[in-house]
């Protein structure tokens, strides 16, 4: 059977398996203990007042749900018409009446396979499917709620749609197939999978097969080495690649909580190797995986390892400012490094380049409203127990934003078919994260609640108050037309915050895809606008669409800041920060998963 016992599981039992799972090391009893013993803690003590006006007025999860009891309560008239509307169009179709008609979108892969339309039984549950789909959705439709509800709702209402598709269950004729074909094999290889997951991936079906990549030969590949290493961070710098340089170099900072190497996947989408391929001197930082033994790194310690590396840069290329790329909470990090330089007055940056980034709580997101004050107090006190905040459970959370791509397709793979998840470079680098140690993820929830790029002395850094009103760098944003978790509305309402001649550009994908634009990548435009009107709709509808990636103009305004050229060094580093190791170094190397 083709690819059942792929990535090394040829020699395991499911019987041996289980029983690791059940006798190994972990001990998820003992962790629940500790989460249930934080969040009794957190109830009985008293509700913070502090935060600003937008930032956590969502509702819960269980409050969602709640709010959708009461209102098929308040109208059980309306409730029982769409109930009374879904059963006449349940009884149609079992007597296949042909006086109802529910078929997915053409664009829905999950019913492809053509037995869903040519058994009976098959049609039949599919179509009740999509009766019950369309009669949830017109009862939603038909409520009198506020658009926060109704975000809130819908995405409880989707996750119920997702989860009970008839796809997802044994019944599903590819998997029936396969197992016909393969005598049973597939089945067996799908409980497997499923133990596996239980036990290593903590109950989420696998999107990436052990092994799929090797970091520095398959993903990460761009030539470098590391120049400088501290605690927190080792500091790449990549070989030119052009016989002339700028003399100006460009700094990444990615989030703490993923690794840098979503900018340096394969050679023909690395957002890395293309800015060297045009003549820019480049360096990232690659942040150190920490322990609990790491919990009080905050939000200045990691300010001071970003100096030291700045300081490596200038000594190692001999310019006077860098040009800095940052992206989610690296953006945090960036934007907060550049308060504290203003600050000071210390002019140590050219320019910076913000991707996907909302900087204001009220950005609409999904996550946003589902945030309350409770529930942030609740996951700062649990990595204050536990010493970090989990970078695996937070990827494991987003993959709830697009259930059916994220989540059940890789059910009906792994457990129904039996087959081990295709390789894909993006997904490999999301299920690779990281972890915050505590005290920078509470930094983090406070920049937040706290609304500190808008409230001059809010947030205090090395013992000063900070007001990001004088930020003067010049910036370049960018959004995402689709991102679902930065919507680039709340992106673009920080373009003008800043002074500097700022410039706002919008891509036409979802939050890493909206990154990973490449040039050789087809059917793919980008969005511009000199102006910058207060209404972002306003920005779209005046904008001019342009075919291409979004790269080329953004490395034409890079330009701009990155000073003359001069002729490419002939080695990296300098005497005084030579080569430790090549890239990618040490510290992307540690692995959360196997």
């Amino acid at each position: 059977m083709e690819d059942a016992d792929e990535g090394g599981l040829r020699d395991r039992d499911l019987s041996d398996i289980i029983e690791e799972m059940l006798s190994g090391g972990r001990n998820p009893v003992d962790k629940l203990t500790r989460l249930l013993r934080v969040a009794s803690d957190v109830l009985s003590s008293p509700p913070r007042q502090d935060a600003a006006p937008e930032a956590a007025t969502g509702k819960g999860f269980l409050e969602t749900l709640a709010h959708i009891v009461t209102l098929a309560l308040d109208d059980s008239d309306m409730l029982a018409r769409h109930l009374s509307a879904f059963a006449g169009d349940a009884v149609a179709i079992l007597q296949q009446s042909g006086d109802a008609v529910f078929e997915p979108s053409p664009k829905d892969r999950r019913f492809r396979d053509p037995l869903w339309r040519e058994s009976p039984v098959l049609r039949g549950l599919m179509q009740i499917y999509f009766a019950w789909n369309s009669h949830v959705q017109d009862w939603l439709d038909a409520q009198p709620i506020e658009a926060a509800d109704r975000l809130r709702i819908q995405f409880v209402l989707d996750q119920m749609k997702a989860a009970l598709s008839p796809t997802n269950l044994p019944i599903h004729p590819s998997a029936i197939k396969r197992a016909e074909s393969s005598a049973g094999r597939s089945a067996v290889q799908g409980l497997k999978n499923f133990a596996l997951d239980l036990q290593a991936n903590r109950g989420m079906p696998r999107q990436i097969r052990p092994g799929a990549y090797r970091l520095g030969e398959t993903l990460a590949m761009t030539p470098g080495a590391v120049i400088f290493r501290n605690e927190q961070l080792e500091l790449i710098q990549y070989a030119p690649q052009t016989d002339r340089v700028h003399m100006r170099p460009v700094l990444l900072i990615p989030p703490q909580i993923n690794k840098y190497y979503a900018f340096d996947l394969k050679p023909q989408n690395s957002v890395l190797g293309y800015l060297v391929s045009q003549g820019f001197q480049v360096f990232t930082i690659s942040w150190k995986n920490p322990g609990p033994e790491s919990a009080l790194w905050g939000i200045e310690t990691y300010l001071t390892a970003i100096l030291q590396a700045i300081g490596a840069i200038r000594v190692a290329t001999g310019a006077d400012k860098v040009n800095l790329i940052s992206a989610c909470a690296g953006g945090l990090t960036a934007i907060s490094l550049l308060g504290h330089l203003a600050q000071v007055n210390a002019p140590l940056v050219a320019s910076h380049s913000l991707l996907v980034t909302a900087l204001y709580p009220g950005n609409g997101s999904i996550l946003e409203a589902f945030t309350t004050a409770g529930n942030l107090e609740l996951a700062r006190r649990i990595s204050e127990a536990e010493g970090t905040m989990d970078g695996l459970d937070l990827s494991h959370l987003f993959v709830w934003l697009r259930p059916e791509d994220l989540v059940w397709s890789f059910w009906v793979n792994n457990n129904l078919l039996g087959r081990q998840p295709p390789p894909l470079d993006v997904l490999y680098w999301d299920n690779d994260p990281t972890r915050v140690p505590a005290r920078l993820h509470s930094d983090f929830i406070d920049v937040f609640l706290w609304d500190v790029f808008r409230t001059p002395g809010r947030q205090i850094l090395f013992d000063r108050p900070i007001d990001y009103g004088l930020v003067r760098v010049p910036t370049y944003f960018v959004g995402g037309l689709e991102d679902y978790l930065m919507p680039w509305r709340g992106i673009y309402r920080a373009v003008d915050a800043f002074g500097g001649q700022n410039r706002f550009v919008l891509s036409t994908s979802g939050h890493v895809q909206s990154i990973l634009r490449p040039p050789n990548l087809a059917n793919t435009e980008y969005f511009v606008n000199d102006d910058h009107p207060p209404d972002p709709d306003r920005w779209l509808l005046e904008a001019e669409r342009r075919p291409g990636t979004w790269w080329v103009d953004w490395t034409a305004w890079l330009r701009g800041h990155a000073s003359e050229e001069r002729p490419a060094p002939a080695a990296l580093g300098s005497a005084e920060f030579p080569p430790l190791c090549p890239a990618p170094g040490r510290y992307v190397q540690e692995r959360m998963l196997p």
